[in-house]
């Protein structure tokens, strides 16, 4: 499982643009098909891609990135 913490430069755009930086070797159909299978939550709660992020919010993504390796 890999986290991260949102800083507050960070703070302030949708969490899909946010994760297509941070997991710039996924493909963009790879990182919806992860929020799609509820394999990323925000802040312990199910995300859907769709939310703001705010400072020092919490995301969690499953395992499934050990196939980017």
């Amino acid at each position: 499982m890999k986290e991260f913490s949102i800083s507050s430069k960070e703070a302030g755009q949708r969490m899909d643009k946010y994760l297509f930086k941070v997991l710039n070797q996924a493909s963009k159909s790879f990182v919806y098909k992860m929020l799609r299978k509820k394999n990323i939550v925000l802040n312990d709660k199910k995300a859907t891609g769709q939310e703001v992020l705010k400072a020092e919010d919490q995301i969690k993504i499953a395992a499934a990135l050990d196939a980017l390796r």
